[in-house]
């Protein structure tokens, strides 16, 4: 169950299952309570979109507040819908890469997003986190696995041990596909209605967890859907060249 919370003037989303789980500090953002006009009202959080270059750092700082944290801690990769996945042990950007790592404190992993699915992954036993940027083209790539793989290989994670929240997300109710995207995906996540095919990628990264040897009771999916709900949320698919970004951001205190 994901939890609403109202912080520096804004909306943000957390989960339940990893809101109490110290020294995680996460958050999800919504589109509520930054400094940016319109059509990236108001808490836009990606630049190169057409926003004003001052208003994204003032919103990111605004943000990051929330988890103790400043800009000049966060830790992001240059998501390219790719499998690259980075062990993080500094704040910066990471070229071409969709997944970060680190057991390393005070640094904030972050993804954007405005429609693909952010993932959180943390192991309470070894301490470690991960998060991830997965489009339909990054779940057919093989992100999830390779962040699981990396947070195995690298910190000898445990499986049975990770927690995982799945942010908001474009859903199937909206995530309308055609048939070359619908035939790389197995028939039981392909949705027909109206004569038209939808995706439910939800149902894909599961499936992919599952298989990974996640415990379905430690996945957390939030219900929400950014397409859906304009009022709370920037979706790319929706609002096209004029949409902000969310983020989630995570980090250990």
């Amino acid at each position: 169950m994901f939890i609403t919370s109202h912080a520096n003037g804004l909306i943000v989303f957390q989960s339940s299952l990893l809101k109490d789980q110290s020294p995680l500090k996460h958050a999800f953002s919504s589109r509520k309570g930054g400094v940016s006009p319109a059509p990236f009202e108001s808490l836009n959080l990606g630049p190169d979109v057409g926003d004003d270059a001052e208003n994204v750092p003032e919103n990111r700082r605004r943000f990051l507040q929330i988890l103790d944290a400043g800009v000049d801690r966060l830790a992001m990769g240059e998501q390219v819908h790719g499998n690259h996945v980075e062990i993080v042990s500094q704040p910066g950007l990471y070229p071409a890469t969709d997944g970060l790592i680190t057991a390393r404190r005070g640094i904030v992993l972050a993804v954007k997003i405005a429609d693909c699915v952010p993932l959180l992954f943390f192991d309470p036993v070894k301490t470690v986190l991960a998060v991830v940027h997965a489009g339909w083209r990054g779940v057919i790539y093989g992100i999830i696995p390779a962040a699981v793989q990396s947070m195995i290989d690298e910190f000898f994670v445990r499986p049975e041990n990770l927690l995982c929240a799945i942010g908001p997300s474009i859903r199937s109710c909206c995530y309308e596909i055609q048939r070359d995207v619908a035939d790389r995906f197995d028939d039981d996540a392909i949705i027909r209605r109206d004569g038209k095919l939808f995706l439910d990628l939800i149902h894909v990264i599961k499936k992919h967890l599952e298989l990974l040897g996640l415990k379905p009771d430690n996945v957390d999916i939030s219900e929400y859907c950014t397409h859906c709900q304009g009022e709370l949320f920037f979706s790319y698919r929706r609002d096209g060249i004029h949409s902000g970004r969310m983020m989630l951001a995570a980090g250990l205190k």
